[in-house]
């Protein structure tokens, strides 16, 4: 059986084959740690094919992260797009986006490649990160703040706003990054298809409750 997979491997592309094995090595260890040799060697290519094919570490670093984007499955952006097409309320829209880019960042598999290559560059960021965060994080920052936006209203400042974005995205990297840690000291939470629902559910509820809070206090603000 192992055979047949690396015989199957071996059949794709090269190019993909390297795009796949440095995702993975860039998402679980990070870009220092994910060296070329080891990127070439999960791949079953000579070191001289990223050379070839990319030029560079970095710019392999940046392809894989269109790579992976191109893999996943819902994003928080294609949610909250149909959600809007469907004309749901506000806060049904930040609900189901943020559900979307927990359960992405959480779950195991290339469909999740992408946000937990997001959830690396933001606690590890690298040479690249002004590119990366033009092609990847930007948008995401400005999906959120529209839909935060949308949920709060227009009495809260903007430097609030984007506070709230980073708390509610902040929460999604902290369990994704802490995983270890939960197993430790609070096995209860799992990460299997239901743990990882629940622990989307409870992100989206507490960041909804915390922002009707702020929502009040701003407008009675606004109305004093």
């Amino acid at each position: 059986m192992k055979q047949e997979k690396e015989s199957e491997k071996e059949n794709e592309p090269a190019r993909a084959r390297i795009l796949q094995a440095a995702a993975d090595l860039f998402a679980d260890e990070g870009y220092k740690l994910a060296s070329v040799r080891r990127i070439c060697e999960a791949a079953h290519v000579n070191v001289a094919m990223v050379n070839y094919y990319f030029h560079s570490k970095e710019e392999l670093h940046l392809a894989a992260f269109d790579y992976a984007r191109e893999l996943a499955r819902a994003s928080a952006a294609d949610v909250a797009a149909a959600s809007a097409r469907a004309q749901l309320p506000p806060v049904e829209q930040l609900r189901l986006a943020i559900e979307a880019l927990v359960s992405d960042m959480l779950r195991s598999g290339p469909a999740s490649l992408f946000s937990r290559l997001v959830a690396r560059e933001l606690i590890e960021p690298t040479a690249a990160i002004h590119k990366l965060a033009e092609r990847n994080v930007r948008p995401q920052h400005a999906l959120f703040t529209g839909l935060i936006r949308g949920v709060v209203g227009e009495a809260m400042p903007d430097e609030v706003v984007q506070k709230c974005v980073f708390s509610v995205i902040g929460q999604a990297v902290f369990y994704a990054r802490s995983r270890i840690v939960h197993e430790l000291v609070v096995p209860e939470i799992t990460y299997d298809e239901a743990g990882i629902a629940d622990i989307a559910r409870h992100i989206a509820a507490f960041s909804l409750a915390a922002l009707d809070g702020l929502r009040r206090q701003y407008a009675t603000q606004a109305g004093a």
